[in-house]
């Protein structure tokens, strides 16, 4: 009795894994294309608004240049590179642009210490170009019918396709092994969102060294007959897939994070601005000149702030008629204090004494600002919720 596999049975198995596994590359290149062009986007809106540098430049760099790389590792846009160029240009192309975005990369993720950026964006440059002139050599050596080939056990017999592959992972590898060096010392002094962001992208960058090392390792050892591993294809390919999908959700993260905070942040100033209007309408009617001119649809952040801005304007105008004990006072015996100089105020008898700040701020903020505002609003509304039924 043989408690082994049939052989068929575990080539029909291989072969599914292998379909398996494509299908998924193919579905994180569509979506890793995608994100990545909103990267890029996002990218150059930093840029507006902070500036030009080195960092923001090799980062916009290597969005760009791995978003194009995902575009030309598409089958339709690889067929009209090979036909306008030469056979092979599209296996170049995508290779060159992994190259160009992990040196981009390496130069955004430097740990500066004696080095500073721009020397070592400078002597990342030498090794650049000589991988990038090395597949441009090396694919022109390479026979025409196997230079779009998928890499595998008989390709890499060919001494110049085995040379091409070693150039492009060795490259890879170098460079992600140098981002993961450079993440892990940024990894241990962050904290937040910033440290989340940072962990997923060591992650991914350690995947895909892996998956790197995994395809120079097979190269070697197929090119030279020294031992048969197809699994080491299969394993570059399954790390890779999950390398890209934890580096796209790190390089995301923090665009995720900030819309979630805008979001967030409107709604909470929508709602107090909300709550802030009954104490706004109260005292502005009492002293309108403090309103300023319509300025039309303000965003949520700046309705708040002139809100505030004119509801503080109005209770200084009030001050003088608010004895001093509105400053100790609960909020509803502010609100009451309020109304009755509200009702007392008449701009013909002038300030009536020496103005003084209301209701301070509780700290650094525009919500903090807010905060004193917003609780004597609440204490408005509830003195009118009281009073308006004995009025009725």
């Amino acid at each position: 009795m043989s408690w082994g596999v049939p052989a068929s049975e575990v080539q029909a198995s291989s072969v599914d894994l292998a379909s398996g596994v494509d299908v998924g590359i193919g579905a994180v290149n569509a979506v890793a294309a995608v994100v990545f062009a909103f990267a890029f986007c996002w990218r150059l809106d930093q840029i507006r608004r902070a500036g030009w540098g080195l960092q923001p430049l090799a980062m916009m760099v290597a969005v760009a240049a791995l978003t194009l790389a995902f575009v030309v590792v598409d089958d339709s846009v690889a067929d009209v590179l090979n036909e306008v160029g030469f056979a092979g240009l599209s296996r170049v192309a995508f290779y060159a642009l992994l190259a160009i975005g992990v040196a981009a990369l390496v130069v955004v993720f430097f740990f500066p210490g004696q080095v500073t950026r721009e020397r070592r964006a400078g002597w990342e440059a030498l090794p650049l170009v000589m991988a990038l002139v090395g597949l441009q050599v090396t694919m022109l050596v390479i026979p025409v019918e196997i230079r779009t080939a998928t890499i595998d056990e008989w390709t890499v017999q060919n001494w110049g396709f085995a040379l091409f592959m070693l150039i492009a992972s060795g490259y890879l590898t170098y460079g992600f092994i140098a981002c993961v060096n450079s993440v892990r010392k940024f990894y241990a002094t962050a904290d937040g969102y910033l440290r989340v962001s940072l962990g997923l992208l060591m992650t991914g960058l350690t995947c895909l060294a892996i998956g790197a090392v995994c395809q120079v390792v097979f190269v070697v050892v197929s090119a030279t007959n020294v031992v048969r591993s197809p699994w080491l294809l299969t394993t570059n390919r399954v790390v890779a897939v999950v390398g890209v999908v934890a580096f796209l959700m790190g390089i995301s993260y923090p665009m995720v994070y900030a819309r979630i905070q805008t979001v967030a942040a409107n709604r909470r100033r929508r709602r107090l601005d909300t709550e802030l209007l009954p104490l706004w309408r109260l005292v502005t009617d009492a002293v309108p000149e403090v309103v300023l001119p319509d300025a039309g649809r303000l965003a949520p952040t700046t309705r708040l702030h002139r809100r505030v801005v004119e509801t503080r304007d109005a209770l200084t105008q009030l001050s003088p008629r608010i004895p001093a004990v509105f400053s100790y006072a609960e909020p509803e015996v502010q609100a009451r204090l309020l109304r009755a100089a509200v009702a007392e105020h008449d701009p013909r008898d002038g300030a009536g004494g020496a103005v003084r700040d209301l209701a301070p701020a509780e700290g650094d903020g525009l919500e903090a600002d807010a905060a004193p505002l917003v609780r004597l609003a609440r204490a408005v509304v509830a003195l009118r919720d009281v009073e308006e039924p004995a009025d009725r």
